[in-house]
């Protein structure tokens, strides 16, 4: 009703879909989350594409499960018994043409389940196959998915617990990322598709034909660090940041505020210079901080919120609250009216154990 597209509001949470779809994954905090579309695009040969969290930042249990273990199962699962072939989420565009994925940032659903340590799969079923086929791709999808969950019960637990029991602290995590290229060329099924009427209103449509043109091309289908940091002990945030402190709330990260002023050494960001895009994207003029950290030592002001990245939601604290993070408050704007070229960063951090 707000006119947001909620595929992109998983960090900014400024829809009430949105922060309805977090207090439950808060609340009964499942071990796995399937995201289900349908997409158009390239004219391919296959019935369904699917992706895992994308974000570099990932943990590699998960990362590992889904790309080595239930991915393969599920793709010959779905060909033994159907004939039909699935694959890696993509589009052949470019100049040389490769097979490109979509987005790395945690806005999207599943990048953003991939960071708070959980199981996280993209389905995509193709729009130029039939209604009753796309139904069924989607169908068959999901089927092998819980066939998978109810066979390997204890793996995906033990990857969740391990990404969990994980912190982030003193890791060189990706502030910022970039599309990743296969070290080979890859087999990609390419399709065709035929050009109808649409018996209603006449406007034309395409409808996938049985046809599978093997065609080799490099896979842009991973990401990799292009900007990063050291993640700190903690991030302090000033008390009037409540649009801040509340989301931090609302996704569930631990956080606790101080009571007395002590003296903490830490960092702060210097803001060289900052930008905001010249059109709004889902109604905010996303923010670019320019800058580096600075050394400070500060008494801290009681109530001054401090969040720990040693917890199970350490990585997604990390970009939400990273200054130069590419989908974080800053890019948001939540921050704008407390930042300036020149001056520093509101959000500051500790390497320091509080």
């Amino acid at each position: 009703a707000q006119g947001l597209d909620l595929n992109r509001d998983h960090m900014k949470l400024a829809s009430p879909e949105a922060r309805a779809l977090v207090n439950m994954v808060n609340a009964y905090d499942p071990h796995l989350g399937v995201d289900l579309h349908t997409t158009n695009g390239t004219r391919h040969g296959y019935h369904l594409t699917y992706s895992p969290s994308l974000h570099p930042d990932t943990h590699e249990a998960l990362d590992g499960l889904l790309r080595d273990d239930l991915f393969p199962a599920l793709t010959t699962a779905i060909e033994d018994k159907h004939g039909w072939h699935f694959y890696y989420y993509g589009n052949a565009y470019g100049d040389p043409v490769a097979w490109r994925t979509f987005d790395h940032r945690p806005r999207f659903n599943n990048n953003y389940f991939g960071l708070r340590n959980r199981v996280a799969i993209l389905s995509e079923a193709y729009s130029y196959a039939t209604f009753r086929d796309r139904v069924f791709a989607t169908l068959y999808f999901v089927e092998e998915i819980l066939n998978y969950a109810a066979d390997n019960t204890e793996q995906i637990r033990a990857a969740v617990e391990e990404a969990d029991a994980t912190s982030v602290v003193g890791q060189t995590l990706s502030a910022r990322s970039v599309p990743e290229r296969s070290p080979e060329e890859v087999t990609i099924l390419m399709g065709a598709v035929d050009e109808l009427e649409h018996p209603e209103s006449g406007e034309p449509i395409l409808l996938r034909q049985d046809t599978l043109i093997p065609t080799p091309m490099y896979e842009y289908g991973t990401f990799q660090a292009a900007e990063t940091e050291v993640a700190p002990v903690a991030y302090l945030i000033p008390s009037e940041l409540t649009s801040v402190i509340e989301r931090l709330e609302w996704h569930g990260v631990e956080l606790t505020r101080v009571d007395d002023g002590r003296t903490v050494t830490g960092e702060a960001f210097r803001i060289d210079s900052t930008t905001a895009a010249d059109d709004p994207f889902q109604q905010v003029r996303e923010r670019r901080v320019w800058g580096s950290y600075e050394s400070v030592e500060r008494t801290v002001e009681p109530g001054t919120v401090v969040v720990p990245l040693d917890q199970p939601l350490g990585r997604l604290a990390f970009h939400l609250l990273e200054p130069n993070a590419d989908d974080g408050f800053t890019n948001w704007a939540l921050v704008d009216e407390s930042i300036e070229a020149g001056g520093l960063h509101p959000i500051w951090r500790t390497h320091n154990p509080m």
